[in-house]
């Protein structure tokens, strides 16, 4: 899974010493080049489609782009909660396990101080103390947003153990705690989760 002004000047004609005059003369005579010069315009115009072409496509690939895109996902599952299915949560993971991932997508608007605190009583039924949860949860309320029908939040953990957030695939931050990682996904992958079942169908045990 943070962000003055002068003020406006009042506005002053130019004296028209400073202005600069493009006499009618002037453009007649470079309009009359640039028809006499096809192939320059050729050129200009071929620059300028490469150019467009060029953006759309890098505009295309970024927003395909996923937080778990070169990762191998291991298994997915549902959470519900009485009569409601909360979210689905998908686990990613490198062949040799050195990166994982959590990509969660919900299916209900929820507040963050409500994901804040739901965090906070997973890791207090996991056992972790009391200061490890409280120094793990104040980068938490600073970076997670409010969650929408269809928003996903992601946890990319690395190979050196460094978290990474992204909410609708766009990166929201980063905790450099090397524990963080491992107690957040525990909330899903511990032995001691509120939710085997879950547990199971995320790590492919199910099959």
């Amino acid at each position: 899974m943070a962000y003055s002004r002068k003020p406006t000047q009042a506005f002053r004609p130019e004296s028209d010493s400073s202005r600069v005059r493009i006499h009618p003369g002037s453009f007649a005579q470079t309009s009359s080049q640039n028809r006499s010069n096809p192939q320059t315009n050729n050129k200009l115009l071929s620059l300028i489609a490469l150019a467009l072409v060029c953006a759309a496509l890098l505009f295309t690939g970024n927003s395909k782009a996923s937080a778990v895109g070169d990762l191998n996902k291991r298994g997915q599952g549902e959470m519900s909660y009485l009569f409601w299915t909360l979210y689905s949560a998908e686990f990613y993971t490198t062949p040799s396990n050195s990166e994982r991932a959590l990509k969660i997508e919900y299916y209900r608007s929820i507040d963050s101080q409500d994901l804040v605190n739901a965090t906070k009583d997973q890791w207090s039924k996991l056992g972790y103390s009391s200061s490890n949860i409280q120094r793990w949860l104040k980068p938490l309320y600073a970076m997670w947003p409010n969650v929408e029908e269809g928003s996903t939040l992601t946890i990319r953990v690395a190979e050196d153990n460094v978290s990474r957030f992204y909410f609708d695939e766009q990166p929201i931050g980063t905790i450099q705690d090397k524990q963080f990682g491992e107690a957040f996904l525990a909330i899903w992958l511990s032995e001691n989760t509120s939710e085997p079942l879950l547990r199971k169908q995320l790590l492919g045990l199910n099959k």
